[in-house]
């Protein structure tokens, strides 16, 4: 995302990025970050939640609005709780089973482990 937000900005293009991970936005260039501490997919909270979504993209509206330029890097984390336990919230949004490609990564992590291991004998 910060990529092709700095691709946009230089087209003249404004951006704000709304995430979860406000440091590796800011790390790679983003022009202007909005943070908030919410499970991975849901950067304007819980479905059904509008209340905390117009909150959230007021707030990018209010950052674009007042950043100093669109080189800035400007990050502001909101302190917007999620409404149950993380851990909870963790088992209620995750998968039973993890994606082809992340099964795919598991695997070979865990055959690079074996193969390690037996190296190592």
């Amino acid at each position: 995302m910060p990529v092709l937000a700095r691709g946009l900005e230089s087209l003249g293009l404004s951006t704000v990025i709304v995430t979860n991970m406000p440091y590796w936005s800011e790390k790679m260039g983003a022009p202007r970050t909005i943070g908030v501490e919410f499970p991975f997919g849901h950067p304007l909270g819980m479905p059904g939640d509008r209340e905390t979504q117009l909150r959230i993209i007021r707030e990018a509206l209010r950052l674009l609005d007042e950043a100093s330029g669109s080189g800035g890097g400007e990050v502001r984390e909101l302190e917007i709780e999620w409404p149950q336990p993380f851990d909870e919230a963790k088992r209620d949004w995750q998968p039973l089973e993890p994606s082809p490609i992340v099964k795919m990564l598991i695997d070979q992590r865990r055959a690079q482990a074996v193969q390690e291991r037996q190296e190592g004998e």
